[in-house]
């Protein structure tokens, strides 16, 4: 899709490019050398859309540099001719701002920057020049612009800096008296329209350039859809690629099963959702991969516009505060807040990490400074602010889809989220609300919707245990709970929710592993045998390090809530199923035993579950018909022939 700039000002998908710009060290081509140019990562795109009558463009800009702002100048060249255009700011490792006059024609050019009697070719790029309303701003207001759908006018479209919110006229303007507490605008897509994409990045809002009290004006363009009563929403958790444990060869198969998924429901409304840590930020510079690798390689995702929450890993450890840690978020993903409409529901996209960095933790590879990760969980007085303005425009029928990071409770059910009471407050007024978060790599659903009209899925991950598990044991994704890497597919009706956990590689109808007891004795002489004593100790393996002749069977049922129905027979007879606290015997062997087994850490060691199930069989070798109904009356069924194998080979898809 193209990218669009405001009439003064910033193109907001210039700092997204990663999709379809390409990131340019300036080297000298031609004509005289001096002092030789320091500018590294100038962002240019394929195209930029700017008003007639001149407009100021501004670049993202990575890394340091020597311009001089008040001296050296951007050349654009067409054909053979040049048109200076003056540096109007630059931020250093942020942004450069230069003002194209009216002279500067439409079409294909060359952008070199002079600098010390040089000329240093950056790229080229299409320009286009665009005709638009004339729009003077009213009163107080610093930012206003129009918001159109073929050139038509929208009417009632949300627009907010972050903090205020305010709807268009009837001719698709908006006016913001904006102290512009954000570097940005956006709107809150309404339902009917979708906006335009780079990629599977959303064009949702506009990054500014001026001063506070400075008035400038960013447009937004709209696409009018069919009917979004019915669609899906494929919500991804814990992405973590940093280009290590083979996880970006891991991610692929992702991408293969959800272009899978889409291509076999081609006829659907279907949007994304993550919901944070698409990177890791130890890994940023030490392994070269930051949001512009995470978008490469998330553009596999064929025709899906994805929506995106940011994660504590999200924020730079170069940084420190809140604001200057999620300077390249909003560069290049989107708004760490905000909201869209899809058919009868309201989604909401919180940020629930405040970071504050504020303790050096010493250099990375390359010798920069790096902060020890710092953050409380909790959702800022500012975004509370915020959102109180955003839900104002919305019904209490409505129901509302949030998502955010860190939970919002914990496994338990009890709260975990700092100021959970507070958030909570403000949902609970409306019909139904269901919210997603991650951050922990499990999967659990607390429901609170018969007292707070609340139920949250904390979503899993689709790196499973940071994509560890599979990279010592191929074919064996799963995380600390057990549950495989995957993602849920929400299905939307009018007002009426389904969701369904989907594992990576398998089939909707896998969403329970059965484990016999009697088979399964981890002990670390058989499973550690290299390992030191230290981290042979270290093993703990619960109930499975001692061998059991109780005809046990275990059943780990990674989405399931109270409503979910668990039936065991043998012989016709119907076994009692009782709910358990264990650890998965699966996860212990792919993950934890073979890293202490190397005499390494087992960092993400298998954890206890609260979605494990015992029934005990009358002997060693019956055989058990296990049939489980979800809370929407979809069954899952499993034959188990007993004795069954344990080996990770028996469990791989």
């Amino acid at each position: 899709m193209k990218n669009r700039i405001s009439a003064y000002g910033i193109l907001a998908a210039i700092l997204l490019a990663g999709c379809l710009g390409f990131f340019s060290s300036c080297d000298p081509k031609e004509e005289k050398k001096t002092e030789k140019i320091v500018v590294t990562n100038i962002v240019l795109p394929s195209t930029i859309e700017i008003d007639e009558g001149g407009a100021t463009i501004t670049l993202a800009l990575r890394g340091k540099t020597n311009i001089d702002a008040s001296e050296d100048k951007v050349i654009l060249r067409f054909g053979s001719t040049d048109y200076n255009c003056a540096v109007t700011s630059l931020r250093e490792g942020d942004a450069l701002s230069f003002f194209v006059d009216e002279s500067v024609p439409a079409g294909n050019c060359s952008m070199y920057i002079e600098h010390g009697g040089a000329k240093y070719l950056c790229g080229s790029f299409t320009l286009n020049l665009i005709r638009k309303l004339v729009i003077e701003p009213d009163g107080d207001s610093t930012i206003y612009g129009q918001v159109t759908c073929g050139g038509e006018p929208v009417q009632g479209v949300v627009v907010s800096d972050g903090r205020l919110a305010v709807k268009t006229d009837e001719n698709g303007i908006y006016q913001l008296a904006s102290g512009k507490p954000q570097p940005y605008v956006f709107i809150s897509v309404p339902s009917g329209y979708e906006p335009l994409t780079k990629g599977i990045l959303p064009n949702i809002y506009t990054m500014l350039s001026k001063a506070a009290n400075v008035a400038e004006r960013a447009d937004f363009e709209l696409v009018k859809v069919p009917d979004q009563t019915r669609h899906t929403m494929l919500v991804f958790g814990d992405m973590h690629l940093a280009n290590r444990t083979n996880d970006r060869t891991q991610f692929r198969n992702f991408v293969k099963d959800v272009n899978e998924y889409t291509a076999a429901h081609s006829g659907d409304t279907m949007y994304g959702l993550t919901l944070g840590d698409m990177t890791w930020d130890l890994y940023w510079i030490d392994n070269s991969y930051e949001f512009k690798e995470y978008l490469n390689d998330a553009n596999d995702i064929d025709g899906l516009a994805i929506y995106h929450t940011i994660g504590n890993h999200d924020h730079s450890m170069y940084a420190t505060g809140d604001v200057s840690t999620v300077v390249d978020y909003k560069q290049y993903i989107s708004p760490t807040y905000y909201s869209f409409n899809v058919g009868s529901v309201h989604y909401v996209v919180l940020d629930d990490i405040v970071c504050t960095n504020a303790t050096p933790d010493g250099n990375d590879k390359k010798g920069n400074l790096k902060y020890k990760r710092e953050y409380d969980t909790k959702v800022s007085s500012e975004q509370i602010a915020w959102l109180k303005n955003d839900l104002s425009f919305v019904p209490t029928t409505t129901p509302l889809v949030v998502t955010m990071h860190a939970p919002l409770y914990t496994d338990k059910g009890s709260a975990k989220l700092q100021n959970a009471t507070e958030l909570t407050n403000i949902l609970k007024a409306y019909s139904e609300v269901h919210v997603f978060t991650a951050h922990t790599h499990k999967v659990y659903n607390i429901d609170y919707r018969s007292d707070r009209n609340i139920y949250e899925h904390n979503a899993g991950a689709v790196c499973a245990t940071w994509w560890w598990s599979a990279y010592e044991t191929p074919g064996v994704h799963i995380a600390q709970d057990g549950a495989p890497g995957g993602y849920t597919i929400l299905n939307v009706d009018g007002t009426s929710f389904k969701w369904q956990y989907k594992a990576t590689g398998a089939a909707t109808d896998y969403q329970f592993r059965t484990y016999d007891r009697n088979t399964i004795s981890l002990t670390a002489s058989k499973y550690l045998p290299s390992a030191g004593s230290t981290y042979s100790a270290s093993f703990a393996p619960s109930i499975w390090g001692e061998t059991s002749t109780a005809n046990e069977v275990y059943i780990n049922l990674w989405n399931y809530d109270p409503s979910w129905k668990i039936e065991v027979t043998e012989n016709g007879k119907s076994l009692e199923v009782s709910r358990i606290q264990q650890k998965d015997p699966l996860h212990l062997v792919a993950y934890t035993a073979k890293r202490l087994n190397k005499n390494a850490t087992a960092t993400f060691a298998t954890d206890n579950n609260y979605h494990m199930f015992k029934v005990t069989a009358s002997g060693p070798s019956t055989t058990l018909e296990i049939k489980v109904t979800d809370c929407f009356g979809n069954v899952y069924t499993e034959t188990m022939k007993r004795p069954k194998n344990f080996t990770t080979d028996a469990y791989k898809f």
